[in-house]
């Protein structure tokens, strides 16, 4: 995390930071060594090391775009906001340079809607590099080189949480700021380019996931100062006027996490706990979450998306606190 952070955000981390204090703070090491596995012929999740982000970052972004992954912002290793994008090809496995965020952020969201890739909130690094909320958006269409400004989030700026599309709308839940977990829905119209308000969230949470199945968007685990992380999941269909509706629980509470969909399947990877990053990846099957696969380097603060039937994890610290990586695992589920 940022070496000058809020008051609120050290105070939430206090607990997770306390046994690094000793090490300090250092960039995860890549092991050359490390056999490359890949899934089998049978398609059991066994983690596929693939291409890793040029830039070593955590508390990334990412969506799936255009028929690539794309990881945005983040935090580098001496805790600035960066605002740098990168596009990675599954055919050549290789990471382009994307055009820049018009904005360095850290704790943002992407979101796919229409050929559009949308960036909302996150925090920049103010005076003293205190994290300071935004309620910016922006988005980016196939073949442009600058970013578009849209419409700020009208409940105000908010850093840490998370976004997801489903029809012709994005949702953007959860997420903190001046130090209070927000349970704060906003839904974004393209045909108005605009935002409305949405249901609450029942369980303020920061540093949640976020993932859509086509049908309805899933808001997954996060955590709250003083109450650390949770398990409670919630899903909703923005295009109805229902609340917010009980999902199962994820059987590891974690905070710090990323979400996709491969297929139909909404999964759920990585986070971290005052004991460490958590390896565990689940997927909803039914009424029930079940482990899919384990994370070789488990992260936190990272960018969890689907793309051509595998999971792809990529970025985020090896540790709690401020490291960095550009692990990029790959699993068929």
């Amino acid at each position: 995390m940022s070496r000058h952070p809020s008051r609120s955000v050290v105070a939430l981390l206090l607990a997770a930071l306390a046994p690094l204090a000793a090490a300090g703070c250092r960039a995860d090491e890549t092991d050359e060594s490390r056999p490359a596995t890949s899934p089998d012929a049978g398609g059991s999740a066994v983690p596929a090391p693939l291409a890793e982000l040029p830039v070593p970052r955590t508390e990334v972004a990412g969506a799936t775009w255009d028929g690539r992954l794309v990881v945005a912002g983040g935090l580098t290793l001496d805790g600035a906001a960066s605002p740098l994008v990168h596009t990675y090809d599954p055919d050549g496995d290789r990471w382009e340079e994307a055009p820049p965020l018009p904005v360095p952020l850290h704790h943002s969201a992407l979101a796919v809607l229409g050929d559009r890739l949308h960036a909302v909130g996150g925090y920049t690094n103010g005076a003293g590099g205190a994290w300071q909320p935004q309620a910016g958006t922006w988005s980016l269409g196939p073949g442009e080189r600058t970013w578009r400004q849209e419409g700020p989030l009208p409940g105000g700026p908010r850093g840490a949480l998370g976004a997801a599309a489903v029809g012709d709308v994005i949702v953007a839940t959860g997420g903190e700021s001046g130090g209070t977990a927000l349970g704060r829905t906003e839904v974004y119209d393209a045909g108005r380019r605009a935002w409305r308000p949405g249901p609450d969230l029942d369980l303020p949470r920061e540093h949640l996931a976020v993932a859509s199945d086509g049908d309805r968007v899933y808001a997954i685990a996060g955590r709250a100062p003083g109450q650390g992380n949770f398990r409670a999941v919630q899903s909703l269909d923005p295009r109805s006027d229902e609340a917010w509706r009980d999902e199962p629980e994820v059987a590891d509470s974690r905070g710090g996490t990323g979400a996709a969909a491969v297929g139909e399947r909404v999964c759920v990877a990585g986070g971290e706990e005052p004991a460490g990053t958590i390896a565990s990846v689940e997927c909803l099957d039914g009424d029930r979450w079940a482990q899919a696969a384990r994370l070789a380097r488990p992260r936190h603060g990272l960018a969890v998306m689907g793309l051509e039937g595998r999971l792809h994890v990529v970025g985020g610290g090896e540790q709690p606190g401020l490291f960095v990586s550009g692990a990029h695992e790959a699993f068929h589920l």
